[in-house]
C-alpha cells in the first residue's frame, strides 16, 4: 500500500510533468505489422484453431488461404509450412493424392532459404502418408530423406524414428522395430510419440508371441492416448489389446475388449462426419 506522505510528494508540479510523459510513453501502442503479414498471421492461427477443433473443412480453406498469401509475398519457409498442413488435412479428409502433390512440391524446392527442418517435415508427412497407403518401399525412401534433412537435430525426431520402427514392422522385422521403438520409449519424447512407441512395440511383441509386455504397451499407450484425446488411436489400443487377450486364452475379457472398441469406433466415426457436414462460417 502507497503511504500518504509518497503520494502527496509524488504530484507536486515536476513529478507531474514527469509522470504524464512516462503514462504517455507507456501508452503507445506497438507498431502495427503490414496488412498483408498481419492477414497472414491471423489466418494461419485460425487454421490451427480449426484443426484443433476437428472443423478440417475450414482448416483446409484456411491454410490454403495463409498458402497462398505467403506465396504472394514470396515468404517461401512460410508458404511451404502451410503447405505442409495442408497436406496434412488433406490426408485426414482422405485426399492423398492432394496431400502428395502439394509436400512433392515442396521437396521440390532447391531454394537456399527453405530451412532443413521444413524439407525433413515434408519428407516425414509425406513417409507417413505412404505407408498408411501400404507402400513401404516409397515410405522408407521419404524417411530417409527426413533422416538426411534433419540430422537428429529436428523437434519431431522421435516421429521420425517412429516411422522407421512402423516400416520395419510392415517389412516383418520384428526384432528390429521393437528395438527402435524402445529407444523412443527411453527418450524424452512427447507423450504422443510415446503412445506410438508402445503401439509399435506391442504389435512386434504380438508377433514374436511376447504377449504379456504386448499387452503392458498396449494399455500404456491406450493411458497415454486418452489423455491426449485421440479416438481412433484409442479404438487401435483397444483393438490390440482383444487381439492380446485372445491369444493369452482370455476370451471374456477379448470381447469385452472388442465391443469397447466398436463402440468408440462408431462414436468416433459419427463424429467425423458431423464436422464433415459443419458449414463454413
Amino acid at each position: 500500500m502507497i503511504k500518504p506522505k509518497l503520494v502527496e510528494g509524488l504530484f507536486k508540479p515536476g513529478w507531474i510533468a514527469m509522470l504524464l510523459l512516462f503514462i504517455s510513453a507507456c501508452g503507445n501502442a506497438p507498431p502495427r505489422l503490414p496488412a498483408a503479414i498481419e492477414q497472414a498471421k491471423k489466418t494461419d492461427q485460425a487454421a490451427h484453431r480449426a484443426l484443433r477443433d476437428a472443423d478440417l473443412r475450414r482448416a483446409s480453406e484456411l491454410f490454403n488461404q495463409s498458402m497462398l498469401i505467403q506465396q504472394s509475398l514470396e515468404n517461401i519457409p512460410a508458404a511451404a509450412t502451410a503447405a505442409i498442413n495442408l497436406a496434412s488435412v488433406a490426408h485426414k479428409q482422405g485426399d492423398d493424392n492432394a496431400a502428395l502433390d502439394l509436400l512433392n512440391n515442396v521437396l521440390a524446392y532447391t531454394a537456399a532459404n527453405v530451412p532443413a527442418e521444413v524439407l525433413a517435415a515434408a519428407a516425414f508427412r509425406k513417409g507417413i502418408i505412404l505407408a498408411d497407403n501400404g507402400k513401404t518401399d516409397e515410405a522408407e525412401s521419404a524417411m530417409q530423406r527426413a533422416q538426411q534433412e534433419c540430422k537428429k537435430q529436428c523437434e519431431f525426431e522421435s516421429g521420425i524414428s517412429n516411422l522407421q520402427a512402423r516400416l520395419l514392422l510392415d517389412k516383418g522385422s520384428f526384432i528390429n522395430a521393437l528395438a527402435v521403438a524402445k529407444s523412443v520409449m527411453s527418450s524424452s519424447a512427447s507423450k504422443e510419440e510415446q503412445a506410438n512407441a508402445q503401439r509399435i512395440a506391442a504389435s512386434a511383441e504380438t508377433s514374436l508371441g511376447q504377449f504379456d509386455a504386448a499387452l503392458i504397451h498396449f494399455q500404456g499407450a491406450l493411458t497415454l492416448d486418452k489423455e491426449l484425446g485421440l479416438s481412433m488411436r484409442i479404438v487401435g489400443d483397444l483393438k490390440g489389446i482383444s487381439t492380446v487377450l485372445e491369444k493369452l486364452g482370455r476370451k471374456q475379457e477379448a470381447e469385452a475388449f472388442a465391443h469397447r472398441a466398436e463402440i468408440a469406433s462408431t462414436a468416433a466415426k459419427a463424429l467425423a462426419g458431423n464436422m464433415q457436414n459443419k458449414s463454413i462460417p
